[in-house]
């Protein structure tokens, strides 16, 4: 459930949330550089579905089976999504809300037919990326969880099977049950996943976040302390204008829900095999969608 890149540029976006439009224009873009040599891979950062009222059609539906057609994930292919709290919850039969917005039954009600198939999809996403130079790239950022949990180490993440222990949520793979997840956060599992894909960075930590986000590049750099994590890349929190730094080391990226119009979103293109010293050198590597 960690995915290494040595070589290559890699395009990253980041909380498209059910946006067709912005997916289509996504493909656009990364074919066009992929056909002049700028880039190798297209990496999305999480959260490709749950559309929020009013902003546009849903076609969260629509985009993972383009997703899944195109062989995202599979061994050799070029396109790459992580994992994001939207995804997740699908995976462990959780009610999703925000406010007085309740995401999972409107998904759950369109893949009925088929959601074994989406639902593995969502299983093969890994929760880390690490490029040979020192970048990691992650849906929702640090937490807290990162430093103080010793049973939960880099080994657990890479090792990390949806399929382990608890296995409700795959004895009922063909039809959601939300009382699933009641069981499922009670495991220390299900409460470690939580926090570290459910939390709200530093609008829920303060000044502390910035510690948080070095524990977590020292946390993925546990097996390679000769060349170690360096900086941060990461959605999950919307940005008025595309990207944001948080930080020297932490990158926030916005490439669809969450920006103020089309015209300020952003993607990320970098080079696996170079180091970015800090937040600033990627923050000059984003270049608008649209």
């Amino acid at each position: 459930m960690i995915c290494d890149i040595q070589y290559g540029r890699l395009m990253i976006v980041s909380d498209l949330h059910g946006n067709g439009f912005d997916f289509r224009q996504i493909l656009r873009v990364y074919g066009k550089l992929k056909s002049e040599g700028k880039a190798d891979y297209l990496v999305f950062l999480g959260d490709l579905i749950h559309a929020y009222p009013g902003k546009q059609k849903d076609e969260s539906l629509e985009m993972i089976q383009e997703l899944i057609k195109m062989g995202a994930n599979q061994k050799g292919s070029d396109v790459i999504c992580l994992l994001g709290n939207h995804e997740m919850v699908h995976i462990y039969h959780i009610p999703l809300h925000r406010g007085n917005l309740e995401f999972t039954s409107w998904f759950e009600n369109r893949i009925r037919k088929n959601r074994e198939e989406v639902v593995r999809f969502f299983m093969d996403m890994p929760f880390l990326l690490r490029t040979e130079g020192g970048v990691l790239v992650n849906h929702t950022g640090s937490s807290d969880r990162y430093a103080r949990t010793k049973e939960f180490d880099l080994n657990w993440f890479r090792q990390y099977s949806h399929e382990g222990e608890f296995t409700a949520h795959i004895e009922s793979i063909h039809t959601y049950n939300p009382q699933i997840s009641s069981h499922f956060m009670n495991t220390a599992e299900g409460d470690y996943l939580w926090d570290v894909l459910m939390n709200g960075n530093e609008r829920q930590y303060g000044d502390e976040y910035l510690k948080m986000i070095d524990d977590l590049l020292q946390f993925a750099s546990a097996d390679r302390q000769n060349s170690p994590m360096r900086t941060l890349v990461s959605g999950h929190i919307g940005v008025d204008y595309g990207a944001e730094t948080i930080g020297a080391r932490k990158l926030r990226l916005c490439s669809s829900a969450g920006c103020l119009r089309d015209l300020e979103k952003k993607y990320l293109l970098i080079d696996a095999e170079k180091t970015y010293a800090n937040s600033m050198e990627l923050l000059e590597c984003c270049r608008d969608l649209f």
